[in-house]
């Protein structure tokens, strides 16, 4: 029996083959892409918890390389991009203003993803690394973040959901020692709520004899917050040893196994989309192929092959409605989360300066920090989920009004980049929705490691500063630590007040310029894919629509036989478009 997956890799290779038999090479190069993100599409999983938990080693045991390192009294400083190359290569991407990518020996990677610097003393932002493994040929991205220490009321936490809600999947890392913490509870909600595809996993069961009743506990901690996700269970060193010693039984007891039965059952959910995209590109790009061959046999007049010719041209010009929708909608949502982000983090502001001139900033500050860390976080997170949903009704609205000009140069179209538009509208971009691939939506998801999106969205998303960024506890620490108020209270206590409002106020808006910046990046690198996705569309259609022209008042007719193959080839491929929830119409 034929799967949908092998019929999708026919009909994509019968598809290519007709593009360049009539001429199509823009036909054939999307589908060409089509058939490679059927294969290896990106899947960015962020591997993401406290710190010490284990992240690092987890990655580590699922490639079977110690590429991320795992040093007993250091941590992970900057993310770590693990994803597939046919040679063993990596590259460190420097912080600062002007971002450089320095390759590296892979085996310094380790060393650098701990110490926050390449051999040369420069501060990291992050580190790419491409390896040839089999769990990652199939497009698997790892992604080893920094740690976050104190849930949601942490300065990490904020950054920590901004690259929550690019992932495709996450994976939420605790380890065996104790059970939840109410602040990894609170944490996991929040992940749940941006990324619904997220797996628990508790890590170092070899360490902890008891870590079978670890493990019943979280469980009933999950079901008490009415949470509904799936904890497995994992020793890395167990599967260090698997490795090395070929030992079968000891790798299941490991339950990497499981882990990884996991991740491919995901990955495999995001191939059926994967594959509905590309059976609707078949149907798009042979129903256009048919349209001119079927142009000479068609009854259509030179003034009307003359006039749909126009409309394809004013498709493609920067005055199309499209056009100008995607650079009305984009500005208007930059405006809009520019402003929000100023009015939020100044009523925060004034909010926070207010409680700091009420308390007693040496009895009182170490209640006060969390609860800052919890609104500045409740407030950009808020704003960053609203910004990806604006990006979201952009682009559904973009998708339809780009569909009505197309459906006026070819009968079709309008149905055939309904599918398009359909998908963008699969919920908002904090979900895995299937559109957004298909209209170039990636670069708001997440990072692959053959494309430059890293050094907008990966350094803005996961930039070391934004999780260590003021550390305020440490500084008032300083300030107050060397201050004794015993003999003047009073005036002390002022002092203490005014330099913890300054120093509040430097935090909220250092968190707010990094917010602005990272915002106007995604949306900008959101704006470019959209605007290129439809204009590659446009272009195609204009070709079609031009041969169809040359086909419609020249004497030379297509042969039977080669407009009947495309026929049979369209018929298939409109069934399966159907079948996989892109339903279209055959182009008459």
């Amino acid at each position: 029996m034929v799967t949908t997956d092998q019929l999708a890799r026919r009909l994509l290779a019968e598809a290519i083959g007709e593009a360049q038999r009539n001429g199509r090479p823009d036909l054939a190069a999307r589908l060409t892409a089509e058939a490679r993100n059927l294969t290896s599409g990106p899947f960015q999983v962020l591997v993401a918890g406290e710190f010490k938990k284990g992240k690092s080693s987890l990655v580590n045991g699922l490639i079977g390389v110690p590429v991320c390192g795992t040093d007993p009294t250091g941590f992970t400083r900057v993310p770590v991009l693990v994803g597939h190359a046919a040679t063993a290569h990596a590259e460190v991407v420097t912080s600062g203003d002007t971002p450089e990518t320095v390759s590296v020996d892979p085996r310094e990677v380790a060393g650098c993803s701990t110490s926050g610097v390449d051999g040369g003393g420069r501060k990291l932002a992050a580190i790419e690394v491409g390896l040839p493994r089999t769990l990652l040929s199939t497009g698997l991205t790892l992604v080893d973040s920094p740690g976050i220490g104190g849930g949601f009321a942490s300065a990490q936490a904020s950054a920590a959901i901004r690259a929550v809600s690019l992932a495709d999947a996450v994976l939420m890392v605790s380890d065996a020692s104790q059970e939840f913490t109410a602040a990894e509870i609170d944490f996991l909600r929040h992940v749940i709520e941006t990324c619904p595809n997220t797996l628990c996993v508790l890590t170092k069961t070899d360490l902890y004899l008891d870590w079978r009743r670890i493990l019943e506990i979280n469980r009933r901690h999950l079901a008490t917050a009415g949470l509904s996700v799936e904890i497995v269970p994992v020793s890395a060193r167990l599967r260090e040893l698997a490795l090395d010693s070929g030992d079968a039984e000891l790798n299941a007891e490991s339950g990497f196994p499981v882990l990884v039965e996991r991740l491919r059952s995901r990955l495999a959910g995001n191939r059926a989309t994967a594959t509905g995209r590309a059976v609707a590109a078949v149907a798009d790009s042979i129903g256009q192929i048919e349209h001119t061959l079927s142009a000479g046999q068609r009854e259509e007049d030179r003034g009307q092959a003359e006039r749909t010719r126009q409309r394809a041209e004013r498709l493609a010009a920067p005055s199309a409605r499209w056009m100008n929708l995607v650079n009305d909608r984009f500005a208007d949502v930059n405006a809009r989360t520019r402003n929000e982000l100023q009015d939020r983090m100044l009523r925060l502001e004034q909010d926070a300066v207010a409680r700091v001139n009420a308390l007693d900033p040496l009895r009182e500050w170490d209640e006060f920090v969390p609860w800052l860390y919890q609104r500045t976080n409740e407030e950009l997170t808020d704003c960053h989920n609203r910004a990806l949903a604006a990006i979201e009704d952009v682009a559904a609205e973009v998708a339809k009004a780009f569909a009505d000009e197309s459906g006026e140069i070819l009968p079709a179209s309008r149905q055939g980049l309904a599918g398009a538009s359909a998908s963008v509208q699969l919920g908002s971009l904090t979900t895995k929705a299937a559109g957004r691939v298909e209209v170039g939506m990636q670069a708001a998801r997440g990072w692959s490691l053959s494309s430059s999106v890293i050094t907008t969205l990966l350094i803005t998303t996961l930039h070391p500063a934004l999780w260590v960024l003021l550390p305020i506890t440490a500084t008032f620490g300083t300030v107050f630590a060397v201050k004794s108020v015993r003999d003047q209270k009073t005036a002390r206590m002022e002092q203490s007040r005014r330099e913890g409002a300054s120093a509040v106020i430097n935090y909220l808006r250092q968190q707010h310029s990094f917010a602005v910046n990272a915002a106007a990046d995604r949306i900008r690198t959101c704006q470019s894919r959209l605007r290129d996705y439809y204009l590659d569309r446009a272009t195609e259609l204009r070709e079609t629509a031009e041969r169809s022209y040359r086909a419609a008042t020249s004497a030379t007719v297509a042969t039977p036989a080669d407009l009947g193959r495309v026929r049979a080839l369209l018929d298939s491929a409109n069934a399966a478009a159907t079948q996989a929830g892109f339903p279209r119409k055959r182009h008459p």
